[in-house]
């Protein structure tokens, strides 16, 4: 069984952020149906033609859904979309804030058809505001919640290379509908949720909005380093490779001082005393250590952290990671059906007890428009007479 059986989610969606939302949902057995442009689809369905011939980005997103091309231009078909929502449990939208009003498909007026609904919103800033009114775009995003700026070496600002503020949003906004599908068994009530990007990634921040509040503490860019934490991060060792190393206490520091890089001195110099002063001496500090494990090869230092017991790893390109012992001990790469056969997809990592996760179709775009007009019990004479006028 799935753990979202016979819950139905309707997706008002575009780009990353609310796909991703509604294909977790669907990942957990939900039925999502997506409601597409006719003859255009989802943006991220064009972005490239890597997977067989399908967009990466629409094989990432939008497995396990249901697509019904519809013309929300047209007053008909608003209409299929209220009597979709009237039956649904979940609607999700990231449409530009004012659409849903404007096209009444808000959470408003869905309510008046459907009182137990959950609306979720996936928005850049929020509905309302001072920046509602602007577009917002992962790569915005990273800049305005300060990714960019600490993220990258002290001379170059870098993005961070996956969709991260995307992620947050349709992570956060799957989380929130859930968690309305569970209070909505406790009062019998649905509601509407707010998601922004904005606030998703401020959340995600971690210590450095503390440490601003309360330290007056900007970060600056340390590259592969760590901001709060000395020695860390990869190091290049003689034979050109890397590796990759954590020491989070003191206890660590005093284990790899004296058993890896072997230098017992370095727990008598007072700039390295704690962990607090060596990054406060970090310029002095880690080219020392630099200097160390660029010494020998990878093969010594994997040995010798290994034996200390201190967190260490790899650092590995795109391929290495894909075929990674890990990566097949769990069962990561699927496969999806598609009409052309099926492509390996990654998995999702959950793995439950007692409820499956699926990973069976992707849908065409308009695949199953027909279908879904026929469980809402439309005619044939009203199914051809909607397609004729170009609604579905």
């Amino acid at each position: 069984m799935y753990a979202l059986d016979d819950i139905s989610v309707l997706a008002l969606e575009s780009g990353i952020s609310a796909p991703l939302c509604t294909r977790l949902l669907g990942d957990f057995g939900a039925d999502v149906v997506k409601i597409e442009r006719p003859g255009v689809g989802d943006v991220n369905r064009t972005w490239d033609s890597a997977v067989d011939g399908h967009s990466s980005s629409h094989v990432w997103v939008n497995r396990n859904k249901r697509s019904i091309e519809l013309d929300l231009k047209q007053e008909r078909g608003i209409e299929v979309f209220r009597d979709l929502a009237a039956k649904a449990d979940i609607v999700v939208q990231n449409f530009s804030p004012g659409v849903t009003e404007r096209l009444g498909i808000d959470y408003e007026t869905l309510s008046g058809l459907n009182e137990d609904l959950v609306y979720v919103n996936i928005s850049g800033y929020g509905r309302d505001g001072p920046y509602s009114d602007r577009k917002a775009y992962d790569m915005v995003m990273q800049g305005e919640t300060g990714l960019i700026l600490m993220n990258g070496s002290p001379d170059a600002p870098a993005k961070v290379p996956i969709s991260a503020c995307d992620i947050n949003a349709g992570m956060y906004g799957a989380m929130g509908a859930i968690t309305a599908l569970f209070q909505r068994e406790r009062t019998g009530e649905g509601q509407e949720i707010d998601v922004t990007m904005f606030g998703g990634m401020l959340s995600w921040l971690g210590y450095f909005p503390l440490k601003y509040m309360h330290n007056d503490d900007v970060p600056e860019r340390v590259g592969m380093r760590h901001h709060l934490l000395t020695p860390y991060g990869p190091h290049r060792t003689s034979d050109d490779q890397h590796v990759n190393f954590a020491v989070l206490s003191e206890g660590h520091y005093q284990t790899f001082c004296e058993d890896v890089i072997e230098r017992p001195e370095l727990l008598q110099d007072e700039r390295f005393e704690s962990n607090e002063k060596r990054v406060e001496n970090r310029d002095e500090f880690e080219p020392i250590v630099e200097e160390a494990i660029a010494s020998k090869p990878r093969d010594f230092w994997a040995e010798r952290l290994e034996a200390a017991g201190l967190p260490w790893g790899d650092v590995n390109e795109i391929d290495e990671v894909v075929n990674h012992p890990v990566t097949e001990h769990l069962g990561m790469i699927r496969e999806l059906e598609t009409d052309e056969g099926p492509i390996e997809v990654v998995d999702n990592p959950l793995d439950m007890e007692k409820a499956a996760l699926r990973c069976e179709t992707l849908p065409d775009l308009g695949q199953h428009s027909e279908e879904l007009l026929e469980e809402l019990g439309y005619d044939r004479d009203k199914i051809e007479a909607l397609s004729s006028d170009g609604v579905i």
